[in-house]
C-alpha cells in the first residue's frame, strides 16, 4: 500500500484549516458568515408625557430611487437577466423595496399589535404608529467576487433612512429616527484551507455559502430585522409592549 507523504511545509496549512473548519464560535461571539446592520440614532421621542398605546402599526413601503441603485454588471449581461429584465435600477430598486417590507411586517407582528402594510404614502389614521423611509443606496455588489473570492469581497450594501411617527389627532409625534447600514461580514470564502482528508469542494462550498448570501435581498431582511429591533425596543421604552416583544 502507497503510504501518504506530508511536507513538513504543508502542516502550518493543515492545522489552519482543522482550526478554521472545527472550531465552535465562543459563546456570545458573532458568527463571522452573518451580515451586521449598524444603526445610527439621529432623534427619538423624550418629551416624557405617556402617549396612549397605537392600536395599529402601519408599516409603508420605503422610496427608492433608481440613480441610489447600483447593478452587478456581471449579471446584467447574462442572456437569462437580459430576456426577464430583472437587472436594472428600477427593479433592482423595487425587490430590496419588497423584501424589507415583508420582513419588517412579519418581525413587528411579534409585538403583538396588529400590523398592516401600505403601499402608498398618506396620511395615518390617528392612534397609529406609522413607520415610513427611504433606502439611501442599494448595491447589489459582484457575485462573482463573492462566489470566488469571498473574505466579504463583492459584498451587497443596504443604507436605509427611517422615521417613526406616532399620529395623534393632532400633530404627528416623532417617536424614533435612525439609520441603518449593513457592514461587511469578513470571512473565509472560498480560499479556506482544507483539511487533510476533506473533500475541498465540500469544504469550498459550505466556506462561501455566506458570501452567496451576501446579496440585496438578504441584506434588506437583515435591515428590516434591525428596523424591528431598534422601534420595539422603543416601544418597549414607552410602555406600549414587554422587553424584548419583538426579538
Amino acid at each position: 500500500m502507497r503510504r501518504l507523504s506530508i511536507r513538513p511545509w504543508f502542516l502550518p496549512i493543515m492545522t489552519l484549516g482543522v482550526s478554521l473548519l472545527a472550531a465552535p464560535l465562543a459563546a456570545g461571539q458573532a458568527n463571522p458568515l452573518s451580515a451586521r446592520v449598524e444603526i445610527t440614532p439621529l432623534q427619538s421621542y423624550s418629551a416624557g408625557q405617556t402617549l396612549p398605546k397605537p392600536a395599529k402599526i402601519l408599516v409603508y413601503d420605503f422610496t427608492v430611487n433608481p440613480d441610489n441603485v447600483q447593478v452587478d454588471k456581471t449579471q446584467q449581461v447574462r442572456l437569462r437577466h437580459v430576456v426577464m429584465g430583472d437587472e436594472n435600477q428600477k427593479k433592482v430598486g423595487e425587490n430590496a423595496v419588497e423584501e424589507l417590507s415583508k420582513e419588517l411586517v412579519k418581525r413587528l407582528k411579534k409585538t403583538g399589535i396588529p400590523v398592516e402594510r401600505v403601499h402608498t404614502s398618506g396620511t395615518p389614521a390617528p392612534n397609529t404608529l406609522a413607520i415610513q423611509g427611504n433606502f439611501e443606496s442599494v448595491k447589489q455588489g459582484e457575485k462573482t467576487e463573492r462566489v470566488a473570492v469571498g473574505m466579504g469581497a463583492g459584498s451587497a450594501e443596504v443604507k436605509t433612512k427611517v422615521d417613526a411617527q406616532y399620529a395623534s389627532a393632532g400633530k404627528p409625534v416623532l417617536i424614533s429616527e435612525f439609520q441603518t447600514s449593513t457592514t461587511l461580514s469578513e470571512n473565509m470564502g472560498a480560499a479556506v484551507p482544507v483539511a487533510a482528508g476533506a473533500n475541498p469542494a465540500a469544504a469550498a462550498a459550505k466556506a462561501t455559502v455566506g458570501d452567496r448570501k451576501k446579496n440585496v435581498a438578504a441584506y434588506a431582511q437583515k435591515t428590516a430585522d434591525a428596523i424591528a429591533k431598534q422601534v420595539s425596543d422603543q416601544m418597549a421604552a414607552l410602555g406600549w409592549i414587554s422587553a424584548g416583544a419583538a426579538k
